[in-house]
């Protein structure tokens, strides 16, 4: 029996990920920052490892990691949310040491993981994306000069709700740029794209930038309803999406997973690139039950050996996160309504994220640090 050390344990996709492990007679290492962590209670976890918060002590998090890893005979290091995906790719090396990380070169990754730069190397390769500025370079009159009203002010990098702004004139522009550099740094300016949908290509790349998995999810629902994580989504097919998603991670020798965020322009029907997402996605337990096992794939990559390509997914498989739901109710206007169409979606059979019959103290464990998250703040 192999063993992997899989971080983030706190993260639902972080738990898909173990009990997919464990299944495949992986023995799993959870780790995590959080005491409340889902996975310590998870019955595919064989042993659970806390570690410093890498945004609050990065230092400390790699020396930890590198002792674990010292300490047991790992083939997989498989970190999880952007704060730990971050740390364990800029010191890949002193890890390879110990385990395999399925992750590219910390320059390839770097590209991805900042949105300026991404949609550089997207309009290098020929993939429609919004036309995006930096105020840093071009001052409010250049982004305002380059972009027509409404615009998108985010964080340069990041891959949540904060710090995004929709803005329709100068004063908004310049007060929202000023508010998101002085709480996330570094800031992009970007034209708007109407949303007319929203589809993801999810992807899982060797050693030698091959693609060897894919799936395409159509979002349709997503806590805050104004966009974030999706709640509920579902397999579709699209041949063109998957091909220029492809175009564009070979060009930069990908390796590892990536998922790449489209909006389809409402007016237009075309889709635009919003930003490549370089590390394991939330809805991962879709692509899963979509027949593309990715950390079991990831695995034995890390082990040597050469998975099966599984380019060919079930479409129509829809997957539902079950707590996000329930929070994107109190957001709506109308709560009746959306508490009634949350009861309908809990009583179809779709593959949830977090509940399992056969694995349910992390649910437990999940509803309790979600509130404790929302006293906290």
């Amino acid at each position: 029996m192999g063993r992997a050390l899989v971080l983030s344990g706190e993260t639902r996709h972080g738990l898909v990920a173990i009990r997919e492990l464990a299944r495949a007679d992986v023995s799993v290492t959870a780790g995590s920052s959080s005491s409340i962590s889902p996975a310590r209670v998870s019955c595919y976890t064989d042993r659970f490892v806390r570690y410093p918060d890498p945004r609050e002590d990065a230092a400390r998090f790699v020396t930890t990691l590198t002792t674990e890893l010292a300490d047991r005979d790992y083939e997989l290091l498989l970190p999880i949310s952007g704060e730990t995906v971050a740390p364990v790719v800029e010191h890949r090396e002193v890890f390879e040491e110990y385990a395999t990380v399925p992750f590219p070169r910390s320059d390839r990754f770097r590209v991805c993981n900042d949105k300026f730069r991404t949609m550089q190397a997207a309009s290098e390769a020929g993939i429609t994306c919004p036309r995006t500025v930096r105020p840093d370079e071009v001052g409010i009159d250049g982004a305002v000069e380059a972009l027509e009203f409404p615009v998108i002010v985010k964080p340069q990098t990041g891959r949540s709700r904060n710090g995004v702004s929709l803005c329709e004139s100068r004063e908004e522009l310049e007060t929202a740029v000023e508010r998101t550099r002085a709480a996330h740094g570094p800031v992009v300016v970007q034209s708007f794209v109407p949303n007319g949908g929203e589809r993801g290509v999810y992807t899982i790349y060797d050693t030698d930038g091959e693609l060897q998995g894919v799936t395409v999810q159509q979002r349709l629902r997503s806590n805050h309803p104004d966009g974030g994580p999706s709640t509920l989504r579902e397999t579709v097919d699209d041949p063109a999406l998957v091909a220029q998603t492809d175009r564009l991670l070979s060009a930069l020798d990908w390796e590892g997973v990536a998922m790449a965020e489209y909006r389809i322009d409402a007016e237009t029907g075309e889709p635009h690139l919003i930003e490549i997402n370089p590390r394991l996605w939330g809805s991962l337990r879709l692509t899963i039950a979509a027949g593309v096992n990715v950390p079991v794939m990831l695995y034995r990559m890390a082990s040597g050996e050469s998975p099966e390509p599984a380019l060919d997914y079930e479409r129509g498989v829809r997957a539902h996160w079950v707590f996000g739901d329930a929070y994107q109710v109190l957001a709506r206007e109308n709560r009746l309504a959306a508490a009634a169409t949350f009861c309908r979606t809990l009583a179809r059979r779709y593959r949830r994220d977090i509940l399992s019959v056969d694995d349910p103290l992390p649910a437990v464990a999940y509803g309790f640090g979600g509130l404790w998250r929302q006293l906290r703040t």
